[in-house]
């Protein structure tokens, strides 16, 4: 009996869904690679969106995808300030470290020295944003709009870096390595939340209406997360998606923690109440609206 492939691929269930361009989302990239998603009948469309989850939560807004991986501190503020998502699973486990940059040809050197400095940030809203207020408010001051620039993405922050007054830039420690080696930018510290560092949102309405298809993107996942082991081959992915020297793709790897569950509700409070008192979601706002 001949198989018709043509007739096959029409009964996939297509998934549109958003990451950035980072090696977190190896375990995604890995499984399409396999065919893991065609073979539970979902045609997973994987977009890649350089601007980050401030971005990625306008796109889910604007039905331009049905999920995506997102910041945990960007998609609670979304969510919390009337996104139509929910969180459906926590994606990494382990907190993101979060580095503290400055520009590499500029005097400063610690942190003490930045309070009053202006905070580049990749959109109102991103991870960037979010993380960057939470830091200046432990240096003792509250940014206002006018303290913030818009960088758009790495690479506007770090054309940034380089010309006109100095500002500070959050982003995560391992993927700004080649841009503190390379003298771009200089990194003076580094913070981390008490929450996952990233999680898995769906749309409502997608929720609703392919909860079956969402389920078994869930479960594929899931089992691409438990194979993923630290041999030699997974820091070759590393080294090729990342850009990471060996080194680096070792340590990256004995960092980061994926974990496909439900979150710690523990943590997400602890999240939006540093929101809360940020003054970046309502002050009534409570985690049942955040999960599915």
């Amino acid at each position: 009996m001949r198989l018709d492939l043509k007739s096959c691929a029409l009964k996939l269930e297509p998934l549109r869904i958003a990451g950035v361009p980072e090696p977190y989302n190896l375990p995604w990239h890995l499984a399409m690679e396999q065919g893991r998603f065609a073979e539970a009948g979902i045609d997973l469309q994987w977009h890649t969106v350089h601007e980050g989850t401030g971005r990625m939560c306008q796109m889910l807004r604007d039905d331009e995808l049905d999920m995506a991986v997102l910041v945990t501190e960007g998609a609670v503020r979304d969510i919390l300030n009337g996104g139509p998502h929910r969180i459906v699973s926590t994606f990494v486990e382990s907190p993101l470290p979060w580095g503290v940059h400055v520009p590499a040809r500029s005097d400063l050197r610690e942190a003490a020295q930045l309070k009053g400095v202006h905070l580049a940030i990749s959109r109102p809203g991103s991870g960037s944003h979010i993380m960057a207020m939470l830091y200046a408010e432990r240096l003792g001051w509250r940014p206002g709009p006018d303290d913030l620039e818009v960088v758009h993405n790495m690479e506007g922050a770090a054309r940034r870096m380089e010309e006109g007054p100095p500002v500070i830039f959050l982003w995560e420690t391992y993927v700004t390595s080649r841009y503190v080696e390379a003298g771009v930018m200089r990194r003076v510290d580094e913070v981390r939340g008490d929450w996952p560092g990233f999680v898995i949102v769906a749309r409502e309405e997608f929720a609703r209406t392919q909860p079956d298809a969402m389920r078994e993107a869930l479960a594929v996942l899931d089992r691409a997360v438990c194979g993923l082991d630290l041999s030699t081959h997974t820091v070759e992915l590393v080294m090729q998606n990342a850009g990471f020297r060996e080194e680096l793709a070792r340590e990256w790897l004995g960092h980061v923690q994926w974990r496909v569950g439900r979150p710690e509700e523990g943590s997400l409070r602890s999240l939006i109440a540093a929101l809360k008192d940020l003054g970046l979601v309502p002050a009534d706002a409570s985690l049942v609206p955040a999960l599915l």
